[in-house]
C-alpha cells in the first residue's frame, strides 16, 4: 500500500482512539458521580461509538481524498479487529452472536463516514479564506 493510504488510515484510527478514550473517561465520571441508569448509559455508549467511528472514517476518507468507502471500511475493520482481539485475548471471550449487529453497525458507520469524508473540502484545496 502507498504511504498516503497508511497515513489516512493512521489519522482515522488515531481520531477513533482519542475520542474513545476521552468519551470513556467522561462516561466513567458520569457513572461515578451521578445516579444515571446503566441502560441509558449502554444506549448512549452505542450511539457515541457509532458517531466516533463515523468521525474516524470521515477523517480517513478526507485524508485519502478518493475511494472513501474503502478507507472507511478498512478503518472500521481495523477497529473491529482490535475489539475482537481485545475481547479474545484480554477477556478470554469470543464474539457472541448478540454482538454482531452492533459491530456491523460500527463498521457500517465508519464506511459511511469514509464516503462522506471524501467530499469534505479543505480551505487549502479550495483556496478560500475565512
Amino acid at each position: 500500500m502507498k504511504k498516503e493510504v497508511w497515513t489516512a488510515l493512521g489519522y482515522g484510527l488515531a481520531i477513533i482512539l482519542i475520542l474513545m478514550l476521552t468519551s470513556s473517561f467522561i462516561l466513567a465520571l458520569l457513572l461515578r458521580f451521578t445516579t444515571i441508569d446503566t441502560n441509558l448509559i449502554n444506549l448512549f455508549t452505542m450511539i457515541l461509538a457509532m458517531l466516533i467511528l463515523f468521525t474516524g472514517g470521515a477523517t480517513a476518507g478526507h485524508r485519502g481524498q478518493e475511494k472513501g468507502w474503502m478507507y472507511g471500511l478498512i478503518t472500521g475493520g481495523a477497529f473491529l479487529l482490535f475489539i475482537i482481539l481485545y475481547q479474545y485475548l484480554g477477556l478470554q471471550k469470543g464474539v457472541q452472536l448478540s454482538q454482531v449487529p452492533y459491530l456491523a453497525g460500527m463498521v457500517g458507520s465508519a464506511l459511511i463516514g469514509g464516503m462522506l469524508g471524501v467530499n469534505i473540502r479543505s480551505t487549502r484545496a479550495t483556496g478560500s479564506k475565512k
